[in-house]
């Protein structure tokens, strides 16, 4: 079954404080939400500008937060670009973290870019060996390490394959994001049926036909959909994800990532509507 969650992250233009994102997320009748982590004490986020969690931070703190608006977290957020070597530590306290929060999963990608001068199969061993120095911590704090389509590799579904099954784990698996799919190029309902036997949880997004004018086949990824899921040129391809999924019987979240508290709650609107009518 399809389970609505709201990335947090959606705020972050917002400049408003993690507890208001939670009150509104519990607002809508949701009790699932998706937290993002920075790897230390970070100005905006201490002033109550910014939706963040602080790895130095204790997480049973948060996790009472979460109590008081009856809310569970989906995946605890830790991306940092894997093919260089600073996400290993960032990655780690993650996943030590998200066992102390009870989160079931964190999620991690490559960057934007690829490293000048490597070939792609050297920074594909280097993913590789940052991922597999993680693995003993997801295994000894019970959580899941899913990797996301984001970058030059990950949006490949041969690529992210082959990351995910060479490090041989059930603890490994991927985190499918309709938008960054699309951006990068791919058809995300022909990706999402490859790489359907890995997916353990959705980031949810669309694309406003300007933007896929502009960026389609060029980038690899944007942050959150700019106009409300639903609204975009990526719609159907979001009913078709939900659809072949509901169809195979997976059990997962929908994490909502747009930007704004107008576009959550509308996207939350239209998922619910899609869900019911594909379920």
């Amino acid at each position: 079954m399809i389970t609505i969650g709201v990335n947090t992250d959606n705020w972050r233009h917002s400049d408003k404080p993690l507890e208001y994102c939670l009150s509104k997320i519990a607002e809508q009748g949701l009790d699932t939400c998706e937290l993002n982590a920075v790897g230390g004490t970070e100005f905006f986020t201490g002033l109550g500008f910014a939706p963040f969690v602080d790895l130095n931070s204790d997480p049973l703190e948060v996790r009472k937060l979460l109590d008081k608006y009856n809310l569970q977290v989906s995946q605890f957020d830790v991306s940092y670009p894997i093919n260089r070597w600073e996400c290993i530590s960032f990655i780690q306290r993650g996943i030590m973290f998200a066992g102390q929060l009870g989160a079931p999963y964190v999620v991690a990608t490559d960057g934007a870019t690829k490293i000048a001068g490597m070939s792609d199969k050297e920074q594909m061993d280097i993913i590789k060996y940052h991922l597999r120095q993680c693995l003993s911590f997801a295994e000894n704090h019970n959580v899941g390490l899913n990797v996301e389509p984001h970058g030059p590799f990950t949006t490949d579904p041969e690529m992210i394959t082959d990351i995910v099954e060479s490090l041989d784990s059930p603890r490994v698996g991927i985190n499918f994001d309709t938008g960054n799919s699309f951006i990068a190029g791919r058809d995300p309902v022909a990706f999402i049926k490859q790489v359907r036997n890995y997916v353990r949880h959705v980031h949810v997004k669309d694309v406003s036909k300007a933007l896929a004018d502009a960026a389609r086949g060029k980038d690899t990824g944007i942050s959150a959909s700019h106009v409300h899921v639903g609204e975009g040129v990526n719609a159907d391809n979001i009913v078709g994800c939900i659809k072949h999924l509901n169809e195979t019987n997976w059990d997962g979240v929908f994490s909502i990532e747009c930007e704004g508290e107008e576009n959550t709650i509308k996207s939350i609107a239209w998922l619910r509507e899609q869900i019911g009518s594909t379920g």
